[in-house]
């Protein structure tokens, strides 16, 4: 049993393991000169390798519909599995107080040559250079790839090209467009895990401020609903921070999903950020309340540098209709009202754009009712398994998504490799 893995990534490097692990012979072809190129880069360098948490607690990571499809590969492959083949290699590693899991010596080089070390210890042929054009179809099956001038034959192909995000790696969807020129059916590819711009540049005084512990919201409109419907959030609580173009951060990268998908549907969505959510509009009122009986004629912006960086309180007091001199005793119960509502819900700007190119990830791909979730398998194109994320999945920040990719790996490598 030949199976060709397309792709080195994260879900190709497993989904090659996980074929020899059932004793099929396994060729792994790269575009790149080296594999792992997105692992290298991912972390910022340090690779987060993955989240540890149970299966159960993994399908948190992602919204309803993907979780259940994730559900079974998690269980075949959980986080503890992956940690213990990297600690056999001698990898060590370290988990964060908020699970993350990264290698103790902070270099990404480390886990890829892990991998590698795997790989060729396994038997698996690895192909690098190597520029898959397109596979070979019999009777609704496949029977080998092109590689350049050549075919070459297998029993079993592992789509494992990734999605979009970082095309300058390589990542150009070429899985996504075999699968499409196949009878696939492709949800449309947008960005998830990525920064947000603004239509214009941000004022220069904004530029790497950060806004710590804040709740960031896309405000939809019409559409919230239908985004909320899908199970994408819309709101989150974390950090978030002002760049040359707009806003990044924690908080971002966990709404840009919502934010992409509104853009494709026409909404002009707003960003609004609650720059005290530990604290109601009531409570809001009583610190308000207490700062006019304590120094009332003191500046108004002098209390609200108590909440928001020096740099943005002029905006905060623009935003609000309040100039930056005014004494708190002369504000008027009109103003001071405006002021709170700004400071719980200041719309910072407006999505301009979402790119898809530095998205950590993408949303879309493969949809999902048409991949067999115990095997990854097509239900289309005998022969066919499609892992990672070529297909339509994407999580949280965390290391949820290269765990999907290492599970779902896995699966298919196993099933192309002719596991029950």
């Amino acid at each position: 049993m030949r199976v060709a893995i397309v792709g080195g990534g994260a879900a190709g490097i497993m989904a090659a393991l996980g074929a020899r692990s059932v004793g099929a012979d396994a060729v792994l072809y790269e575009r790149n000169a080296r594999l792992g190129i997105k692992i290298l880069i991912s972390g910022g360098g340090k690779c987060n390798i993955t989240h540890e948490a149970s299966p159960r607690e993994l399908e948190e990571g992602f919204i309803r519909r993907e979780a259940r499809f994730l559900r079974h590969s998690f269980h075949e492959f959980p986080p503890s599995t992956l940690l213990e083949l990297l600690h056999r290699e001698g990898l060590e590693t370290m988990t964060r107080a908020n699970g993350r899991v990264f290698p103790c010596s902070g270099r990404a080089a480390d886990v890829l040559e892990a991998f590698e070390r795997m790989l060729d210890r396994a038997g698996v042929r690895v192909a690098t250079d190597a520029r898959v054009s397109g596979i070979e179809v019999v009777d609704r099956r496949v029977t080998g790839i092109r590689v350049g001038d050549l075919v070459e034959r297998c029993d079993a192909l592992v789509i494992a090209t990734g999605g979009m995000s970082y095309r300058t790696v390589g990542t150009t969807g070429d899985g996504i467009e075999w699968a499409r020129s196949l009878g696939h059916t492709i949800v449309p590819v947008r960005a998830a895990l990525a920064p947000i711009y603004f239509p214009a540049a941000p004022p220069p005084d904004w530029q790497g401020v950060a806004l710590r512990d804040v709740r960031f919201s896309v405000d939809a409109g019409s559409v919230t609903g239908r985004i909320v419907r899908e199970g994408i959030a819309v709101t989150w609580r974390d950090d978030i921070l002002l760049t040359h173009r707009g806003v990044s951060g924690p908080a971002v990268l966990e709404v840009s999903r919502a934010a992409a998908l509104a853009r494709e549907l026409g909404a002009d969505a707003g960003l609004v950020v609650d720059l005290l959510p530990d604290v109601d509009a009531d409570a809001l009122l009583g610190q308000w309340s207490e700062r006019v009986a304590r120094s009332g004629r003191s500046e108004v912006q002098t209390w609200v540098e108590t909440i928001a960086p020096r740099a943005l309180v002029p905006f905060v007091l623009r935003e609000a209709g309040l100039a930056p001199g005014r004494r708190i005793s002369e504000i008027t119960r009109g103003e001071r009202g405006a002021l709170l509502a700004t400071i719980k819900g200041w719309r910072v700007g407006v999505v301009g754009e979402v790119p898809l190119d530095r998205g950590e990830v993408t949303a879309g791909g493969v949809a999902l009712d048409e991949v067999d979730p115990k095997s990854m398998a097509s239900k289309l194109i005998g022969g066919l398994f499609i892992a990672g994320e070529a297909l339509d999945v994407a999580g949280s920040v965390g290391g949820y998504n290269l765990q999907a990719a290492f599970s779902t790996g896995w699966v298919a490598g196993r099933a192309g490799g002719g596991s029950p």
